[in-house]
């Protein structure tokens, strides 16, 4: 089962897939009414999630599209919205929305689309196994097991082959036996396994023996193993084991996901996609800090889109955001992975500079400056004003007063013509 989610910010149609899919629905994504429209007319969908607002349409407006067309007519449609009045729910519904969700509540579209889907509890079992056996028997007869309830299963027959796939592969669950021909045991696989140094150390462990040791059992589980089955081996408690260990690890990777996500909702500006004021006032004094410490020059340039209310007002909003995120993906073509760029406030960016004194930065800013001008978003002539700072190797001030500094230069630039760089040591 398949669903839609039409929603026109890149971050929270992440988010909101990350729900629904927790919920058994596998998703694809469209930006724009008009893009999902076309989806629908390609392929079928089971569920479509859709924000009240589109660049194109809104939600009503796409309803009635959708009940329109006899081959999506019956599809139930989903709106996301954080308008609670209830006239305009009221009609959202008599517009053919069937349900209607606030943005927070994804625990509540995460039970939705659970209840919704009638394979939920098969969704949820697939996965990725590597499995690693020397008796050919046993292996296959396990492993049809397995791929009959919609597991993908790689066997290796020796334990040093199964921990090269696992380096290059992506597995849900390891099943191992204790003892195996070669030079790499189970004991060697739990141990290889848990001292990688990334994610991949984490991932469920299932080890089996004909030994029914409980001594055996309790060292294998201190040693990271998450759980232990007895040869030989009974399928359905096999496969019952299999099946919440894969659970509890799609579970956790959602969680992380979501975890993730919600990082970026609050560190990121979800206009432009760059680091939000948040980000830098936390970033920007440690950074600064460091390069005190090692006698590092740095520097802060400060950028004002000249102008800028007047392209809201005479163009409209919508045309003031495209100017935005286009001159905000011209400043990322000219920092470094150790360099920040962020969304200060309405038209205003900074960057954060590392091992870049006042003469560098004063020229990546005149670089800035001129490929804005030349630049042309949405067709309009926009330019920028820039104020740049540096924080000698030797000042004990802090990103406040480097931000006063470079601000001070960038007033100076707007009161003396505008589309200009003005610098100034802190």
């Amino acid at each position: 089962m398949e669903g839609l989610i039409v929603e026109p910010s890149r971050t929270y149609q992440k988010l909101l897939s990350s729900a629904v899919e927790s919920g058994g629905l596998e998703t694809k994504q469209a930006s724009t009414g008009g893009e999902a429209l076309n989806l629908l007319r390609k392929q079928s969908f089971d569920l479509v999630f859709i924000a009240m607002h589109l660049r194109d349409m809104d939600a009503s407006m796409f309803s009635s599209h959708l009940r329109a067309d006899n081959r999506t007519r019956q599809i139930p449609l989903v709106m996301i919205t954080s308008n609670e009045d209830k006239k305009f729910l009221d009609k959202a519904f008599s517009a053919g929305i069937t349900e209607i969700f606030a943005k927070h509540e994804l625990d509540k579209i995460t039970r939705y689309t659970a209840q919704f889907s009638s394979k939920r509890y098969r969704k949820i079992m697939e996965g990725s196994i590597l499995y690693i056996e020397d008796s050919l028997s046993i292996a296959t007869l396990t492993s049809q097991l397995l791929r009959d309830n919609s597991y993908t299963v790689d066997h290796f027959t020796i334990g040093e082959e199964g921990i090269e796939a696992f380096q290059k592969n992506t597995y849900d669950l390891v099943l191992t036996d204790i003892m195996l021909k070669g030079k790499l045991n189970g004991y060697g696989i739990l141990r290889a396994i848990r001292n990688f140094d990334d994610e991949k150390k984490y991932i469920p462990l299932l080890v089996f023996s004909v030994l029914d040791d409980v001594a055996r059992k309790i060292e294998l589980l201190r040693s990271g193993a998450n759980d232990y089955v007895t040869k030989p081996l009974v399928q359905e408690e096999l496969l019952a084991r299999v099946n919440n260990l894969v659970i509890s690890k799609k579970r956790l990777d959602q969680i992380t996901s979501q975890q993730n996500l919600m990082h970026d909702l609050a560190m990121k500006d979800q206009l432009t996609g760059l680091h939000n004021r948040h980000f830098l006032m936390e970033a920007a004094p440690s950074k600064l800090s460091e390069a005190r410490r090692y006698r590092i020059s740095s520097s802060l340039i400060v950028v004002d889109v000249d102008k800028f209310k007047l392209v809201n007002d005479q163009h409209g909003h919508a045309t003031g955001d495209f100017v935005l995120k286009e001159i905000a993906y011209v400043l990322t073509e000219f920092i470094r992975k150790e360099d920040i760029v962020a969304r200060y406030g309405g038209e205003e960016f900074v960057l954060l500079l590392s091992h870049c004194d006042l003469a560098n930065a004063l020229n990546i800013a005149e670089k800035i400056r001129k490929s804005i001008e030349n630049l042309h978003p949405a067709g309009l002539t926009v330019t920028a004003s820039f104020g740049v700072a540096e924080m000698q190797q030797e000042s004990e001030e802090g990103f406040s007063e480097l931000f006063k500094a470079a601000d001070h230069a960038l007033c100076q630039a707007k009161l003396t013509g505008r589309n200009k760089v003005v610098g100034r040591y802190l």
